[in-house]
Formats: structure tokens, sequence, C-alpha cells
């Protein structure tokens, strides 16, 4: 039984403990956008079609195009809902972390190679877990002989959790090989929380990833240390070049932890609530703990309004799905809310200047022009 982290050895401690937003409201969550682009990366190198399964999402490639930016929960939910229905992969969260780079971790995967210890690495793993989402909490507890790393998905479906948890022990697991290929113990053992898969031999790809013993209905998702690598020296050591880094990824915690403006908020949860339907003001507004005339009258002291916003991520949504899915106009139509096919065809075409069908074969040529 793990003990309280409370009790762990001071470089050991987890320093940003504090519960992501994403618990206690899911709208609010996000997946830092390195992580889709390393999904689409393991997409196309096995041969799936892509961009059609992001159109099918409304996640359209220019919103990925910045590695330090968010992609919220619902679309990532959504993308491995889909991924799953069609490719009937039931590893899919393990098979993702395969090949995993530092780079996907960005600055904190910078800051882990510049550690003077392992016992570092550990630390800077839990210290820096919100530069990658607010769905999940790392932490360490130390054991006798053993240091337990935790990681607990707090939100999201039930198959959500599963593919993101496999995924990031997985992750974590290719990553610390890569920074000690020396150490062939590591890890010792790898708990799960949830069930064993019914077939066997998919039990037996657990092991085959891990290298070592693989648990399932444990208490705690975590992957299992032995205490005598925590002294073990880093290869490239660097405590300039860890300083600099960390104070960069202290800006980017900052930086999210301020207070977004009211027109982000509404925009993120219209992109994570229309997945479901047309959503009402009154619907946002109660997600905003507020009522329907004050959120009307916030938005007009900033210079918009419900309608506006609305519109707006209704055509981000509807550009998204006209480039990377093959979907008929009617079923996009009715999906973003429109009562019929034509209002939808007036409707675009008074915002983007020229017709759906247009708009998606100008993309289509633009995406297969040549150098």
């Amino acid at each position: 039984m793990c003990h309280d982290a409370a009790h762990l050895e001071p470089a050991l401690a987890p320093v940003n403990a504090s519960t992501p937003n994403a618990a206690k409201n899911p709208a609010q969550g996000w997946v830092s956008v390195r992580h889709v682009q390393h999904m689409i990366a393991r997409g196309e190198a096995a041969g799936l079609r892509v961009d059609e399964l992001l159109g099918a999402v409304g996640l359209a490639r220019d919103r990925l195009a910045d590695a330090e930016g968010v992609v919220p929960l619902s679309a990532i939910e959504t993308l491995l809902a889909t991924l799953s229905s069609r490719y009937g992969d039931p590893l899919m969260g393990l098979h993702l972390a395969e090949a995993i780079q530092p780079a996907t971790f960005g600055v904190m995967g910078y800051i882990l190679q510049a550690c003077p210890t392992f016992a570092d690495v550990l630390d800077v793993a839990s210290r820096y877990n919100g530069l990658l989402s607010n769905i999940g909490h790392t932490s360490i507890v130390r054991e006798p002989g053993i240091v337990r790393l935790r990681w607990d998905c707090l939100t999201g479906s039930p198959l959500f959790r599963r593919h993101a948890t496999e995924y990031v022990l997985g992750a974590v697991t290719v990553l610390y090989r890569l920074l000690l290929p020396e150490q062939r113990h590591l890890p010792a053992a790898v708990h799960f929380a949830h069930a064993a898969p019914a077939d066997a031999e998919r039990v037996r790809e657990y092991f085959d990833f891990f290298k070592c013993p693989v648990f399932f209905d444990k208490p705690a998702s975590c992957i299992v240390i032995p205490s005598s690598t925590l002294s073990t020296r880093m290869h490239h050591g660097d405590a300039f070049v860890r300083e600099m880094m960390e104070r960069h990824a202290r800006q980017i915690l900052e930086q999210r932890g301020q207070q977004t403006s009211l027109t982000d908020q509404v925009r993120q949860l219209l992109r994570a609530m229309i997945l479901d339907g047309t959503p009402t003001q009154e619907a946002v507004a109660r997600q905003l703990g507020t009522s329907s005339r004050s959120l009307h009258r916030r938005l007009q002291a900033s210079g918009t309004g419900y309608r506006e916003l609305l519109d707006s991520v209704r055509l981000e949504q509807a550009q998204a799905r006209l480039t990377g899915s093959d979907d008929a106009l009617q079923r996009i139509a009715q999906e973003l809310g429109f009562q019929s096919h034509q209002a939808f065809l007036r409707w675009f075409k008074q915002r983007a200047g020229i017709t759906p069908g247009e708009y998606r074969i100008r993309q289509r040529e633009h995406r297969h022009e040549g150098p």
C-alpha cells in the first residue's frame, strides 16, 4: 500500500499537487498539441487516413501547428473513440507510446535530459506535469526499496482513461529507457488500476512492451522503480541548461494559470458542447455558473455576442470537416445544427465568400500542390 506523498524526501516531493481544473469541469480539459502531433505521426506511419479522422472530429491541421498550443479534451476523446471504432485496437494507448521521443514532452523533455541524477528526473516529471495536460495528476511515493511514479487520469470516459493511462505510463517508460539505456531493470513492475484484457495474447503484449511484470486491478496506476536507480548519474546533466529550461517552463505554467478571457472560455465550451448538438446560450451560461442575461451583458461589454462566437466556432468546425473528411454537405449541416442543407450553404457563403463545395475543392487542390 502506497504511503502518503508527504513522507517523501524533499527532492522527490511533487510541486504541482493541486487538482487540475478538468477534474472539476471536463469542458475545460486540454492536452498539449505535442501529443496530438505524435498521434498524427504514428497514424500516418501506419497508413491511416489522418486528415479524414481529424476532419471527423472537427480538428484542422492549422490548429495543430503551434507545438505550445492545446487541444480540448472533448476533441481528443472523440478522436480516440473514432480510432478505436474504426480500427479496433484495444491497446491503442500503449501502441501510441511507441517511438516516443524527448521532443514530444517539449520543454520538459529538455529539462529531463539536463538533469544530473535520476532522482531529479522523477522530480521534474512531477513538478512540470501541468505542461502537457490538465487531465491527470502525477505523484511520487517512496517505499522501502522502491519508488512509485503514479499517474491518475481524473476525467474522461472509462475508455479514454484506459487509453490515456496506458499511453502516459508507456511513454514515460520509453523515455526513461532512452535516458538510461544501460538500466535494463527499469521499471521493476507496472501497475494498472483497470482490468486486464480478456484475451491472453493481449496481456502478453504488455509484458513485451514493458519488459517487466504487469499487474491489473491494482489500487493505482504506477511505474515501480528500484530505489537504487535514484542515485544514477545521467549522461548529459547540465545545470545551466536545466535552469534556463526550467525558467521557461515556469513562464509557460504561469501563462496557463492566468485567468482566460470570457470570450475564450465561451469558445472553449462551444467547441466541446457543439459535438453533442448546437449549444444554447442558456446551456453555456450554466457551465459558467451565471445567468443567460448576465452572460449576454458581459459579452456585449467585451465587444462581441453569443451568436458571433457560435458562428465563429461553427465556421471553424465546418472548415475542418470540409478539409479533412468526405462527409456529405447535408450531414455536416445537420451535425452543426442547421435546419436544412440550403440554410448551411447560404450561411457558409455569407461568412467564407464561397460555397462549402468550392471551399472543399480549393483546400484539396492546395493540399496536393507541388513545391
